[in-house]
């Protein structure tokens, strides 16, 4: 018997619950058939439970019900004048990523080969995993494995680009020299095995029998997985660099890895690319063996991946920079060094004048300014990053998201190499540190609780990112005061004794500004010229959040608490917005956007009212809010991950 009746009963109802073409394949003979009922494909199946040397497939994607009015309706027909074609297909369903061992053709594969497209096959699931993906189903295929995970997708020229690049971007990271992925199969009436049949390949002996092909693992719930996560799966595949001071012509990446003592240890061709092993990750030295690779594409486009959670998002820039730190201009280049690797300055002269003339002032090159980046791409993108010796001022309306940003960018200063200090006037220590390890967890890490919406991190995983941010992230005590004086004091002993960069005082209202003369107002800008003093002198980033005044309108910089030096002062002003009803509503008054406008698909925005640095302002940035996490994140299906994952 070729085939077991409840493994296609359960093949059908998984993959094809309706119209479906089975197909049956062998040397020299070809049958079709439609079928909608599970149990009238298994009658006419039973005429060939005993042949030799044929195998049975299934058409994965949705079939145009016409097609079952063809001949073949409910029986088998042999060598049919008509199959499935790509343009008899509704839409697409399933991603296949089909794994088998390299051997010679029309032969099964040995049990050690079938294990090798096993554990493959692993690391796959895993990576994606990690990147995103819901769970796939999981099926051997009698010689090799099968990961098929649900989309939806219109059977389009896009839609089978898009396949047709993830598939390469997969072929890429994974296949080697024993193990392939099939990049073959983005076709859109692409045929899988009817799981549940016996894969007939050669004869079957000892070593390489015929095998049952099975389903082995449906999830509970199989999710579509977004366009989103397709799309950024197939950005893996580099693209040619952008023209700089370097041509491609002049760039050879062999002699450049020579030069910089970069070694490869393995070395192959895949899908019109090379990819070359490292024998250790750039990044960090413990990721070897296959985990690293460069990859060099037919148009010369150079492309970097290590698995590793932690060193997921460098890319071959970053490998360049690393060993090269002037191959791009400045606004791409990583900033210099953190105070925790600098020298003190040394003293102003005082014999300087009091004016310069044209030919006395030295020029300052932008390479000087440290620039911090803040995680966000498209602002950092714009802005380089908040400068030190900057100060910048953040407000939004209550709840708009203003204290889990600044958290965020916390924590990505610290995975910079940069150091810390938290002062938050309204929050005690620890449930600053609370909302700092959930973001830091990330969704893959947290878990769920009896409360609706409130996710917590396991006691193991928060050792490990305490341990992460020690000597790196400095929360102040609440209960020392929040005279402005004494904080400010306490701050300047800790830039001193641990090398701080940045400063986040969260928020003007909880400062004590009493011992400041004057009235309100010129407490308030006599503060905030310190504050600028203070962020120059100690060579640190300040960012203050101040809330706004009550408004019936849109926010803006003018409404802004304090006086007019506050923004007046500041070398940044950024606003948290909340995209809700008032915020549709707001906006549309003000820049007359439409309904559907780009932003309000996202769940906040950040607005750069000024930047004194490079003349920003009027842009809005996007984010997406993770419940899970309370992490704001650049794409919907953002997997952020920090240094801690690797310990």
């Amino acid at each position: 018997m070729n085939f077991e009746e409840s493994e296609i009963r359960k093949t059908m109802a998984v993959i094809r619950p309706g119209l479906a073409e089975v197909r049956i394949i062998g040397e020299g003979f070809t049958a079709s058939g439609y079928f909608t009922d599970v149990e009238v494909l298994i009658s006419n199946l039973k005429r060939f439970s005993a042949r030799e040397g044929i195998n049975f497939y299934l058409v994965m994607n949705t079939i145009n019900q016409a097609c079952y009015s063809r001949q073949q309706k409910d029986c088998f027909v042999d060598r049919p004048k008509t199959t499935t074609s790509d343009k008899d297909i509704d839409g697409r369903e399933w991603l296949m990523i089909d794994l088998d061992c390299e051997r010679p053709a029309g032969v099964s594969s040995t049990n050690e080969e079938l294990e090798k497209s096993k554990k493959k096959a692993t690391k796959v699931y895993n990576y994606l995993k990690n990147n995103g993906f819901s769970d796939p189903v999981i099926a051997l295929s009698g010689n090799g494995a099968h990961l098929l995970y649900k989309i939806s997708l219109a059977n389009d020229e896009a839609s089978a680009k898009i396949v047709k690049e993830c598939l390469l971007a997969l072929d890429l990271l994974f296949s080697d020299k024993e193990v392939k992925i099939d990049t073959a199969v983005f076709n859109a009436a692409r045929i899988t095995k009817l799981y549940g049949t016996v894969a007939q390949k050669g004869k079957s002996t000892e070593e390489r029998p015929h095998r049952m092909s099975r389903i082995v693992m449906v999830p509970a719930e199989i999710k579509v997985n977004d366009i989103a996560l397709l799309l950024t799966l197939a950005k893996v595949l580099p693209e040619p660099e952008k023209q700089t001071r370097y041509t491609q012509e002049q760039f050879n990446l062999d002699d450049w890895l020579r030069n910089k003592g970069v070694r490869i240890s393995q070395e192959s061709s895949s899908a019109g690319a090379r990819k070359l092993i490292l024998e250790e990750c750039p990044f960090n030295s413990e990721h070897k063996g296959k985990d690293a690779a460069l990859f060099v594409m037919n148009n010369g486009a150079i492309g970097f991946k290590c698995l590793h959670s932690s060193c997921s998002n460098y890319t071959w820039q970053d490998v360049r920079k690393k060993y090269e730190p002037d191959a791009y201009d400045v606004k791409e280049r990583l900033t210099p060094r953190p105070n925790s690797e600098k020298k003190q300055p040394e003293p102003i002269d005082n014999g300087e004048p009091s004016f310069y003339t044209a030919t006395k002032i030295k020029a300052k090159s932008r390479d000087s300014i440290v620039s911090i980046r803040t995680g966000i791409r498209d602002l950092d993108k714009r802005i380089i990053g908040l400068n030190k010796g900057d100060v910048s001022c953040l407000s939004g309306v209550n709840s708009s998201g203003k204290s889990s940003l600044l958290s965020q960018i916390a924590l990505e200063v610290v995975q910079k190499g940069y150091r810390t200090v938290i002062f938050s006037g309204e929050l005690e220590e620890s449930r600053v540190l609370n909302w700092l390890q959930l973001q830091a967890a990330g969704k893959q890490y947290t878990r769920t609780t009896q409360y609706e919406d409130y996710y917590t991190v396991p006691d193991d995983i928060k050792q490990h990112i305490d341990k992460w941010l020690d000597n790196s992230l400095y929360v102040y005590n609440n209960r020392k005061g929040n005279e402005i004086h004494q904080v400010l004091g306490r701050v300047a002993e800790c830039i001193n004794q641990n090398k701080v960069d940045f400063i986040i005082l969260d928020n003007l209202m909880a400062m004590d500004l009493s011992n400041i003369t004057g009235d309100k107002y010129e407490k308030q800008s006599g503060f905030i010229k310190s504050i600028k003093n203070f962020a120059r002198e100690n060579d640190v980033h300040v960012v203050l959040v101040a809330h706004p005044r009550k408004t019936v309108g849109f926010l803006r910089k003018e409404d802004i608490s304090g006086t007019a030096d506050l923004t007046n002062v500041v070398d940044n002003v950024f606003i948290v917005h909340r995209v809700n009803n008032d915020f549709i509503r707001l906006s549309g008054q003000m820049f007359g956007w439409k309904d559907g406008y780009h932003l309000y698909e996202y769940s906040n925005v950040i607005e750069v009212c000024k930047n004194r640095d490079l003349g920003v302002q009027d842009l809005f940035v996007g984010l997406y809010y993770e419940i899970e996490s309370k992490r704001f994140l650049n794409d919907k299906y953002e997997a952020r991950h920090y240094d801690w994952e690797t310990t």
